[in-house]
């Protein structure tokens, strides 16, 4: 069998092994028992999304995703893509969607959208929502964005479009197509990003070690406190630690300041998600850190980080 795309997202035969809980020769003997044909890489195999469907057989449980905090930086865009990627390494069909007029998640798939419709043109109702829809790698698309975004908020305005019903109407047609949805949205508190949160079964929130992430946090705890009264809808939202050093003092502070705040109490991610060189180099050169098969510190963090928010366990 060739080598899958290069966006394809990855999984080893040992990452495999330590999911089930086995060793990597019972995982060989399993992909041999069921007759997979896995793609190689050199001289290793590996597991991709349709051999993952068929290898672990997973029920997943549909949620919608929302990245979301008000700050810019925090490595939001970079989570919403290593996530997506990292579930669909499980065998979950992925849809990600780019609200973002910035555009850096569809930047991420590396993907040029300027023949496209992206969010604006559905808005406005001058494209169909598959149209807009582009197959990234097996079992993961993309409803990618662009500058155009930018005038969503106005559009929504003047359309007076219900917030709390907006993207499950525009999602209708497809929703049942995956089993997870993914949505990056801009760093503000604008309509669309309101939008989002009310169509979200959880959003997430990568949280730095620095006083600016902390105001971020409160403005956006804030903000859901006030959604919540007016739309009689309890918003579940978490909050994990990016760019963690166990050597700053600045990491330490983050934790305890978290520990401390009583209204996080049931919202903190167990994972956290260490600071290396490695995050801001794949991002530079448009990959996820699941599109090779080296073995990497933050690529077993995003992947507890995705098991955790997802709930992805063996059968």
């Amino acid at each position: 069998m060739p080598e899958s795309l290069p966006l394809q997202p990855k999984m080893s035969i040992s990452q495999a092994a330590e999911f089930l809980g086995v060793s990597p020769q019972t995982v060989h003997y399993q992909i041999k028992g069921k007759n997979l044909s896995c793609p190689k890489m050199g001289n290793k195999i590996y597991i991709t999304h349709s051999i993952a469907k068929q290898l672990f057989n997973l029920k997943f449980n549909r949620r919608i995703i929302v990245g979301q905090i008000v700050k810019g930086g925090t490595g939001k865009t970079t989570t919403i893509h290593n996530i997506s990627c990292c579930a669909n390494a499980y065998g979950a069909r992925v849809l990600a969607i780019d609200i973002d007029p910035q555009a850096n998640l569809t930047d991420a798939f590396n993907y040029d959208s300027s023949e496209t419709p992206v969010l604006i043109d559905f808005v406005k109702n001058e494209a169909k929502l598959q149209a807009g829809i582009v197959n990234i790698a097996d079992g993961l698309d993309l409803i990618p964005s662009r500058i155009e975004n930018v005038v969503v908020d106005s559009h929504l305005i003047y359309e007076k479009i219900p917030l709390h019903t907006f993207f499950s109407e525009l999602l209708s047609p497809v929703i049942d197509n995956y089993d997870f949805i993914f949505i990056d949205c801009p760093p503000t508190l604008g309509l669309s990003v309101t939008a989002a949160a009310l169509f979200s079964d959880i959003v997430i929130a990568p949280l730095n070690p620095d006083k600016f992430s902390a105001k971020g946090l409160k403005i956006l705890k804030q903000e859901f406190l006030n959604l919540n009264r007016r739309y009689k809808k309890e918003i579940n939202f978490k909050v994990f630690l990016n760019k963690f050093s166990s050597n700053t003092i600045l990491s330490e502070k983050a934790v305890a300041t978290i520990i401390a705040d009583p209204d996080m109490e049931g919202k903190t991610m167990q994972t956290a998600v260490r600071l290396v060189q490695e995050v801001p180099r794949a991002t530079d050169t448009n990959k996820s850190l699941f599109d090779d098969l080296r073995k990497s510190s933050v690529r077993d963090d995003f992947d507890r980080l995705t098991r955790e928010l997802l709930e992805i366990c063996p059968n």
